[in-house]
């Protein structure tokens, strides 16, 4: 993909977060708490992450990358994803979010490598908020837990972090079309 087809899909992705938070109003917390612990969702984002894993990552390793081991590296992947269901059970929906917005972020800042258009930098600041939340949550997801359990005491909260996804959503779009 290109650099604009990321710009754009970010921004819909955030713009969509952002309306879907203003259009359930108070239960969107409720929402992201039942997410955190969902066993739906966590097989089905970590099945998502371990085919991209195979497919993008192993599959395309050369010989200096240990791609000779490419059987072994996909084995071992296959046997943390059924090990993970097995033994690390709880918040397993947030770590395998985080593992996709990882992968994702990849993606994204490859496509932006050496881009000459300065309106890169506001997607490419919002791809590293989202690493640096990304690996928070990953090691801590009971944070994600917390968070919303505060976030939900008070509606200027929820009101306030709406406003700011909703804003970076839109102002990331506007600023695709001038990439």
């Amino acid at each position: 993909m290109t650099l604009f087809q990321f710009s754009l899909t970010t921004s819909l992705i955030i713009s969509f977060l952002g309306l879907f938070a203003w259009v359930q109003k108070s239960k969107f917390s409720e929402y992201m708490l039942t997410f955190s612990r969902s066993n739906k969702a966590s097989v089905i984002l970590l099945t998502v992450a371990l085919g991209w894993f195979i497919f993008r990552y192993v599959l395309n390793l050369s010989e200096a990358d240990f791609g000779n081991y490419k059987l072994v590296i996909a084995m071992v992947a296959v046997f943390i994803y059924f090990g993970s269901f097995a033994l690390v059970k709880d918040f397993l929906s947030v770590r395998a979010l985080c593992i996709i917005c990882l992968f994702y972020s990849r993606e994204v800042l490859d496509a932006a490598w050496l881009q000459d258009p300065p309106s890169r930098l506001f997607l490419v600041s919002v791809i590293y908020i989202l690493i640096i939340l990304s690996l928070y949550l990953g090691a801590w997801p009971y944070r994600f837990r917390d968070f919303f359990n505060w976030l939900g005491q008070k509606t200027q909260r929820v009101i306030i972090l709406k406003s700011i996804i909703l804003i970076t959503g839109l102002l990331m779009l506007g600023i695709s079309f001038s990439l």
